[in-house]
Formats: structure tokens, sequence, C-alpha cells
């Protein structure tokens, strides 16, 4: 723990997600769990995504939402977005082509989120590449220990992109005796709208030596695609056959001294159906992904210290038959050198921090055929204690980019340990995103489709400035409550403008345009109806605006809920939930409401004293809801009905 203090570890309550049920179903339930044995009380859950340091979640300087392994198994999460969907203040964001949907973050978009795996960022490639949803396949979820949510701005701490906040994926690490596990998964569709779908996974990690530890992991799936109803010759769904390949080490080179270091490789072919004029055609899409890290970790004079350099690498190449012209390929670089200490002085925790970054995109429509800028960030950190119960977190960072100059990214943060049931925390934070280098090259023009796009190097920074007040109540040890109340103004987002128009087609440059105004309320409960059966609600609440126009926000519905029962009893399991996804506007079409539910169960037997056996089926999407059906407005489409059934043997 960071900060000692009266800050103890308490058994943290996970935010997950509410579910209207029926109470004849919940007492039903209720009754058959009470003649079974208790079960264990979960570890509390820990972050380091909010200060760099571990600290309870609970009580961390942050709205933080941790999502564990065996929440990720039971969801039965095929990547990233599927592992963080019904988490708070999450929505989802249309793209247009295949059923694509990208995350939102209390109501700010995939490219406003920062993505980092162990805490590296990885190629931004979402808010670069149009239409794409490619972020969320950089780890294949066999290899994840958790995910960490940090909702809010976060650039004091992390810099460009985290606006909305950050999802730090935290990996498995190599242990001191060898783990492992296998594991199969297999789906098939039972409704209108559904794709079979396997695949196949492996993790090891342990010792080679006594100071030599490593982990590996690999992954294959194929999914089909989803034809429409309506015209067979366009795909509803997109096909995916993604295969990933991780290697990770860890070497002790003195005492409280490891050297790290490791690579991630994955491929993963796209593919679908689609017609250009009368002419239809397969299209399939390429793409590469990997990430190369090196670093150390010690304590010299009292300062924890860690020190890396790593880059990541994105690639994207298009062939399309019938003769269609294929979209131009696309490569992304990444190069990062950073590293932080951390001391305490008195009673204050002190952090301090820095980070070199040369960002670099190859694409045919850079006059040079590529252009590349660098960043350039000092940062620091102070905790102390304002009183005996009240912890204070300062935070400032600043940023330096080639073309647009500087941006100073302050953070404040208040917690408050009322009592030993209640957490208050209430924070500011400022946050910016850089442009990206389409946006912010001189040297670009994007003339692909109907109409022209030029870089603008005059343009700015997309800033926010955030502020946020809530509480955690642990009512009773069965019950508790919390609620985040948050309000957001956005200035200087970048879209585009128009300059000229020569015959049809028309000539934009991109440019600070818009402001908007995110209002919004996360709320929920954690229910232990019995020792074996618990409900977890969640709710999300957006009142966005347009300052220009207005308007409220495309893609932001005004309500989200999820909720699931969890019933636990003698290895046995069995999870029920919705995901609730309230109307909303797009792109001046009204969309209506959907409820999403599913439900599964599943079966552990430990064979030995390092074996055990986990059985999982489950159906989803039982509704059989389809999008196309209740508006042909949504940019986006969800599974139908499927059952699935998963087998993972633990070593």
């Amino acid at each position: 723990m960071l900060l000692t203090h009266s800050f103890a570890l308490r058994r943290l309550c996970r935010p997950h997600p509410l579910a209207v049920a029926s109470t004849a179903a919940l007492l039903c339930l209720a009754g058959a769990a009470r003649a079974e044995v208790v079960a264990a009380a979960p570890l509390p859950a820990v972050t380091v995504t909010a200060t760099l340091t571990e600290q309870d979640a609970r009580t961390a300087p942050a709205s933080v939402t941790v999502i564990t392994a065996q929440d990720l198994a039971e969801r039965n999460a095929a990547d990233l977005l599927d592992a963080v969907r019904g988490a708070p203040g999450i929505t989802l964001s249309a793209r247009q082509v295949g059923g694509r949907k990208t995350l939102a973050l209390r109501g700010l978009e995939g490219k406003h989120t920062l993505t980092l795996i162990d805490g590296r960022r990885i190629s931004a490639s979402d808010d670069v590449i149009g239409h794409s949803d490619y972020q969320y396949g950089w780890l294949p979820i066999s290899a994840i220990e958790r995910v960490e949510i940090i909702r809010g701005p976060m650039s004091a701490l992390y810099g460009s992109e985290a606006l909305g906040g950050v999802v730090n994926i935290i990996s498995k690490k190599p242990k001191d005796r060898w783990i492992g596990s296998v594991g199969i998964t297999g789906s098939h569709a039972v409704g209108s709208d559904g794709a079979s779908e396997a695949g196949t996974s492996i993790f090891a990690a342990g010792p080679l030596t006594d100071r030599l530890r490593m982990s590996v992991n690999a992954e294959y799936a194929h999914r089909d695609a989803v034809p429409e109803k309506e015209d067979p010759r366009y795909s509803e769904i997109e096909g995916r056959k993604p295969r990933s390949l991780g290697l990770n080490a860890e070497f002790d080179l003195a005492p409280g001294h490891v050297l790290e270091a490791g690579v991630t490789d994955g491929k993963e072919q796209r593919f679908y159906d689609d017609v250009s004029g009368a002419k239809p055609y397969f299209n399939r899409y390429d793409l590469d992904r990997r990430q190369t890290h090196v670093g150390w970790r010690g304590e010299v004079g009292g300062w924890k210290t860690q020190l890396r350099a790593y880059r990541s690498e994105f690639s994207v190449r298009n062939s399309r038959t019938n003769g269609v012209a294929p979209t131009r390929p696309q490569d992304m670089t990444d190069d990062v050198v950073d590293g932080h200490a951390s001391t305490r002085f008195g009673s204050h925790q002190f952090t301090v921090g820095g980070e070199w970054r040369n960002e670099e995109l190859v694409n045919a429509g850079l006059t040079t055929g590529s252009d590349d800028v660098t960043h350039k960030a000092l940062f620091v950190q102070d905790e102390f204690a304002l009183g005996k119960n009240l912890i204070a977190t300062l935070g400032l960072r600043a940023d330096h980019h080639g073309i647009f100059g500087s941006e100073l990214s302050p953070r404040a943060y208040l917690v408050w340990e009322a009592g030993s049931a209640l957490v208050v925390k209430s924070g500011f934070g400022h946050a910016f995103k850089a442009p990206t280098l389409k946006q912010i090259s001189p040297n670009y023009v994007g003339a692909e489709g109907p109409h022209t796009f030029m870089g603008n190097a005059d343009i700015k920074p997309e800033t926010s400035n955030s502020f946020e007040i809530g509480a955690d109540w642990q009512v009773s040890p069965a019950w508790s409550l919390r609620a985040t109340a948050f309000h957001t103004e956005v200035k200087d987002l970048i879209t585009y403008r128009l300059l000229q128009q020569v015959g049809p087609r028309r000539i934009y440059q991109y440019d600070n345009v818009d402001a908007a105004r995110i209002q919004g309320l996360e709320a929920g409960f954690t229910w232990a109806i019995t020792p074996q059966l618990a409900w977890n609600t969640g709710a999300t609440l957006l009142r966005t605006r347009d300052k220009t126009t207005g308007k409220r926000l495309s893609d932001r519905p005004s309500t989200s809920v999820a909720s699931h029962l969890a019933w636990r009893v003698a290895g046995w399991d069995a999870r029920l939930g919705l995901q609730y996804t309230g109307s909303q506007d797009s792109s001046g079409y009204r969309l209506p409401a959907y409820t999403l539910w599913n439900a599964s169960v599943g079966r552990a037997w430990k064979l030995n004293a390092t074996q055990s056996l986990n059985l999982r089926a489950g159906l989803e999407n039982m509704g059989d809801v389809r999008l196309a059906e209740k508006s042909p407005n949504f940019g986006y489409a969800e599974q139908g009905r499927r059952v699935f059934v998963t087998a993972r043997l633990d070593f």
C-alpha cells in the first residue's frame, strides 16, 4: 500500500452492473442457496494505474473498476471490448462497417480513452484508421490477470488521449512455481444473427532457474461472418481470425532489482462481403500487431524506480476481389522510453517521472510517404495527509509536442474516509489529446473517397476540464452503495471544415471546431442476498450537449444499465445478467433502446493438489435481439442468440 494511515485494505464490492430480475426468481434462488456452504470472501481489488503504485481500489484517488480473470471467464469475453462492457461509465460507439463498435468512457469517444498493457501505450490506431476497432485485440484474454478502468481525466500521469480515462490491461506474470492453463471454447448460432466461433488458448509461467522466470501465451480463434438477412451480398457482422503469441521473462539482477523483457506478436484477419456500385466483392483486412519491451525496476537509496523502453507497431493491409480497388496500406510505430521513481519524504509520497515518445505514420496520403513527431514529458505527483482520514493527491505533467507545442495537465484529488464504512472522493483534472499525424501534418492529403481531407499544422490539441464527486458506502456486510457525479467541459474538438468545392469533390481541412458539455451519474449497488447469492448493479446516466449546435452528442445513450445475479456453491456457479442500452441520437436519427439477456452455468473440479478443470456453458442474447430490425440506422450490430461452451484445465 502506498499510504497506510487508516486506509487499511477492506473487502471491495466490485462494481458490476444492475439487472431488473423478478422477485419470484430472487426468492427461489435465495432459498436454494441458504442450504449450501458459505463461499469464501473475495480479496480486495487493487489498482496500480491510479497513482503508479499499488493501492486499494476502493480508497485510491480515482474512480476505479477492476475486472478480474474470473470475471472474464464468466463473461466469455473474446477481446478487451467484451471484457469491459457493462462496467460503469462505458457505452458503445458505432464504426459503421462490419458491425464494428468501440467503447466510449463517460461520454467521450474511444479515441479519448488511453489503452495500456502493463502501463505501456499501444498504437492508437482507431483514431487514425477510419471505421476501425483494432485496439481491442493486442493481448489474448488467456494472458490477462485483470483489467483496470480509471474513469476521468488522467493526463497528469499519462499525457495524451486520457480525457475519458485509462484502460490498463495487467498481464499474468511469472511465478516462483510453474502454473498454466489450456483452454478451448466454441459457440454456435441458434438465432437469426449469430456467428459460429471456436478457439483455443495456452498459458504457462514459471521459473527456469533461481533467478530467471518466464511466461508464454498463445491463442487462435475463428469466427464466421454473418450475412445480412435482407441482402446476403452484404455481411452484417464481419468474420475474424486472430492468432497471437507472447513471451515474457524476468531476471533478478540482484536482490530488489529485476530486469524484464518480452514480445507480443499478433496477426488477425477481418473479412466481410460488400458491394461497390452493383459489383459484389469480398473485403479482407490483414492486421499485424507487435509490442516489444525491456525494462528494469528496483530500489535505489529509498527510491522505488522503474525504467523502460518499448516499441509498438501496427500495420493494416486491405485486399478486395472482383477488381475493386483496396484502401491504402498504413503503418504506425511508437518508440517510447519512460520511467518514474517514488519515495517518501515525511508524510509525503512523492513520484516523479518522464516520457520520450516518437510517433511515426507511413501512409501514401502523406506527400513524403511518411511523417513523424516527437513527444516529451515530465510529471510530478505528491500524495499527503491533510488529516487523520483525509488524503490529498496533487499532480502536474508538462508535455511538449514537436508540432503544436506544449500542454500542462494539472490534477487534484481528495479521498476522505468518513468512517469504517464510508469513503468519499472528489477531484478535478485537466486532460488533452494530441492531434493525429493525419490531422496535424501539413503533408497529409487524403483523397481516396469522393472527398479530400487535408492536414493542418496550426491545429491545437483537444482539451477537457472535469470535476467529479462520489461516495462508496458499505451499508452492512451484505450491502454496499456507490455513486459518482461528474461534469466535463471539452473544447477544441477536432473535426473538419469545408475549404472549397471543385465539381462534385469537396475539399476539407481538419480544424478545431466543436465544444461539448458532458454531465453524468454513475450509480450502483452490491447485495449479498445470501452468502451464496449476490446481485450486482450499475447504471450510467448521461446528459450531453454540443455547444456549437445545442443538440445532444451522437451515439451517447442517455441511460445504460448492467446487472447480474451470481450464485456460487460447492464448485458450481450460475450467472444471469442483462445489459440495457437506452435510446440515443445518431447522425440525426433517434435510435430505440434495447436489452441483451445472458445466462451461463459453470462447474469446477479439483483434480489434485495443483490441477483443476473448469467447464462453462451459456446462452448469449437470449432474446435474439437484432438491431437492424429495431432501426436501420444503428451503425453497429450485436451477435444474435448463441450457445457457448468453454473448458479450461488449470495446472
